[in-house]
């Protein structure tokens, strides 16, 4: 989910619009944290209140910013400053199109300002007034970063002894304490009410939204807190926050692992694959147990660790099938002596300091770990490895889990069951095959949200927007006239 707006930016690929499939059964009808200052309620009621500028190298992009409370139960109290950009409607304006491209820890105002065509359809920029906005503790508005880098190789985050589980729980409360204060006001309840603050001082009444992956989250905490905001909200690639961490780890474990076997079918079936006609699935558990003993070395860089190199391939398979044959050479380089390849994939993935501190805090104020000890953590590391045998039950959720475990500020906004009745209909997107979200958590999240629709896209990678063309052209459809996808509709 961190790496989200990597997958586009990466790949570039470019978004196409065919035929829509069968029409819908229902529509929605068309149409730094600087810690000084003060807001009253007032500040963040207005209407019109950003003063735009001219930013970015591309014409047509406005960037502006908006004054919230760093605590919304003290409106009187510091504020923050939040960064927004807006590219107007190059057409006939329906209104204003927010976006959040996962993580967390990303923001979307440099994505709008810079790379427009690379995340928007030409339909969603011609119809909408796009904005961006990098939420509290990320990018231009007051970037969080701990004091302690949150990933420490000589860490490991399935500990086979009480020591080791005692070393985690350390490593995250010193993390957490590194971060300052601010880790206590980054959930995504607060987040929520920032956009909102956004929408009034943009002026608008309802507002549409494009959420991926983590967005889905703040889209549904949005939905829940502000239903009458909302014009139309397409979540794709879909995390369901009604569901215990326990769920969570369980299904992603399972997702990683039919990743992996995707890839390893590919390779059987390609002669372009550096693993033709070898036995992957027996190639990478041998690497991964040589790195067990021993870590792989990187050219220019420290060696990789079997953690490292697991969560490096997972980085990997959330853009399949467009990285299948660079995960298929970085085994072979790792088995040659240089992880190279993984070694780039884990700077962005786990060195980065700016995105994972926010990734780190802001997660551990949304989900509450649910781990009462080490015997517990153990027991769920064994269920993992058994669902998964060959990734070991690597995920992003057992990441926030067991990273979260020992974090010194308790969960502000942890999970609780989905109940949005007032909303207009949302539209939830999942992969048959994402690693990252699996396709069930659209499902579950849909019996929270009355009338919405679930688009099943049968493909691979995390997330469908701008990856497969169907998913595409339904997205916008839905977007632009609120006309749902029919009932079992099926992306291909």
């Amino acid at each position: 989910m961190k790496w989200t707006p990597l997958i586009t930016s990466l790949v570039l690929i470019a978004a196409v619009a065919p035929a829509v499939p069968a029409a819908a059964a229902s529509t929605i009808g068309a149409a730094g944290l600087s810690g000084t200052g003060t807001i009253g309620a007032a500040g963040v009621s207005g209407t019109g209140t950003i003063a735009w500028r001219a930013c970015g190298t591309e014409p047509g992009a406005e960037c502006g910013t908006v004054a919230v409370p760093m605590d919304w139960a003290k409106p009187d109290g510091p504020a923050i400053s939040l960064n927004v950009t807006r590219r107007k409607a190059t057409g006939e304006r329906i209104g204003v199109l927010f976006y959040n491209p996962g993580g967390p820890g990303t923001g979307a105002a440099d994505l709008v300002r810079d790379w427009a065509p690379q995340f928007f359809s030409p339909e969603l920029r011609e119809r909408f007034d796009v904005v961006g906005i990098d939420p509290r503790g990320v990018g231009g508005s007051g970037q969080l970063q701990c004091g302690k880098a949150v990933h420490d190789p000589s860490v490991t985050q399935f500990p086979a002894t009480r020591a080791e589980y005692d070393r985690l729980v350390a490593h995250n409360q010193a993390v957490g304490e590194s971060c300052g204060p601010m880790i206590q006001y980054v959930d995504t309840g607060s987040v929520a009410r920032d956009f909102d603050a956004v929408r009034a001082a943009l002026g608008e009444e309802r507002v549409s939204y494009l959420g991926r992956s983590y967005g889905s989250m703040l889209g549904t905490e949005y939905a829940r807190r502000f239903p009458g905001r909302v014009r139309a909200m397409a979540l794709d690639g879909v995390v369901d926050h009604g569901m215990s961490s326990r769920e969570m780890v369980r299904d992603a474990a399972s997702a990683v692992e039919d990743a992996f076997e995707r890839f390893a079918g590919w390779c059987e079936r390609t002669t372009e694959c550096a693993l033709h006609g070898r036995p992957v699935a027996q190639v990478w558990d041998a690497l991964v147990r040589g790195a067990e003993k021993t870590p792989i070395p990187v050219a220019g860089g420290r060696p990789l660790t079997a953690e490292e190199l697991r969560y490096s391939a997972y980085a990997m398979l959330t853009i399949a099938p467009d990285f299948y044959g660079g995960l298929a050479r970085g085994i072979v380089e790792a088995e040659r002596g240089d992880a190279v390849t993984f070694g780039q994939i884990r700077a962005e993935a786990l060195d980065n300091p700016a995105t994972t501190s926010a990734y780190r805090a802001i997660l551990c104020q949304d989900i509450k770990p649910e781990i009462s000890g080490f015997l517990e953590l153990r027991a769920r590391a064994r269920d993992i490895a058994r669902r998964a045998p060959h990734m070991r039950g690597t995920s992003e959720f057992w990441d926030m889990t067991t990273g979260c475990v020992g974090w010194p500020a308790s969960p502000a906004n942890p999970q609780r069951p989905v109940r949005i009745t007032k909303a207009p209909p949302v539209l939830l997107v999942g992969n048959t095959h994402d690693p990252a979200t699996p396709l069930a958590w659209a499902e579950s999240l849909a019996k929270g949200i009355k009338g919405s629709r679930v688009l099943t896209s049968d493909g691979d990678g995390h997330t469908a927007y701008l990856r497969n063309a169907c998913a595409t052209a339904s997205i916008d459809r839905y977007l632009v006239s609120g006309t749902l996808p029919a009932p079992g509709t099926v992306c291909r």
